[in-house]
C-alpha cells in the first residue's frame, strides 16, 4: 500500500472515531508514525485530507456493493448483509464527526448526502436478480420501497434521535425490525422462507456481519 493511501485509510478511521475538530494535522502524524512535513507533501490542509477521506469512504463502499451484487448466488443473503453492514458502520460513525461536518464543513456534508441519495438505487440491479430466482416480488416499484427503507434508517440515525425510544430498545432491534419488515415486504413465499432461517440464526446476537 502506498503512503499515501495508508494515511488516508488511517485518518479516516480517526476522524470516525474523534470527529474532525479536535483532530490536527500534527496529531494526525503522530498517530500515523510520520513527519507533519511528510503529511502536507501530500495533502495542502486538514480540509483536503478530510475530502480524500470521504471520497476513500465512498469508493469502497461501492465497490463492496457491486462485488457483493456481483457474486451473490442467494440475494436475500446478500441484501441482509449489506443493509446490516452499511447501518452499522453509519451508527459506528461518532455523532461528534457528524457535528463537525455540518458545522465545519457544510460543503462536504451536503456533498455526503448528496452521495447518499444517490446510492438509494444502486440497490436495483439486486432486486431484480432476486426477481430472476424467484425470492423478490416484481409487482413492486424498488425505487419507491428503497426511498422508504432509508427514511427509516434515518429516522434511527438522525441527530434528533429523541423522537426514537432508543432507552428502551437497542439500535440493534431497530435494525432487525426495519429490515425484517422491508424484506417481508418485497419477498415472495419462497424468499421469506429464508429470511425465516436468516432471522432465526442472528435472533441471540447482533448483526454486524
Amino acid at each position: 500500500m502506498e503512503l499515501k493511501e495508508r494515511i488516508i485509510e488511517n485518518a479516516s478511521a480517526l476522524f470516525f472515531r474523534n470527529g474532525i475538530k479536535s483532530m490536527t494535522m500534527s496529531d494526525i502524524a503522530t498517530e500515523l508514525g510520520i513527519s507533519k512535513r511528510t503529511l502536507y507533501e501530500h495533502f495542502r490542509d486538514k480540509e483536503n485530507l478530510l475530502e480524500e477521506c470521504l471520497t476513500f469512504y465512498h469508493n469502497k463502499t461501492d465497490k463492496e456493493i457491486e462485488r457483493l451484487t456481483h457474486d451473490s448466488d442467494n440475494v436475500i443473503d446478500t441484501m441482509i448483509r449489506l443493509y446490516a453492514r452499511n447501518f452499522f458502520q453509519m451508527l459506528d460513525a461518532s455523532q461528534l464527526l457528524m457535528y463537525d461536518l455540518k458545522k465545519y464543513y457544510s460543503h462536504l456534508f451536503r456533498r455526503i448526502e448528496d452521495k447518499h441519495n444517490e446510492r438509494v438505487c444502486i440497490f436495483i440491479p439486486l432486486f431484480k436478480k432476486g426477481v430472476e430466482q424467484g425470492l423478490i416480488r416484481n409487482d413492486i416499484n424498488f425505487e419507491i420501497m428503497l426511498w422508504l427503507l432509508k427514511i427509516q434508517f434515518d429516522a434511527v440515525l438522525n441527530e434528533n434521535i429523541d423522537k426514537v425510544p432508543t432507552e428502551k430498545y437497542s439500535a440493534n432491534q431497530f435494525l432487525q425490525a426495519i429490515i425484517q419488515n422491508f424484506m417481508r415486504g418485497i419477498a415472495t413465499p419462497l424468499g421469506n422462507e429464508r429470511i425465516d432461517q436468516l432471522m432465526e440464526n442472528y435472533r441471540d446476537y447482533e448483526i454486524k456481519i
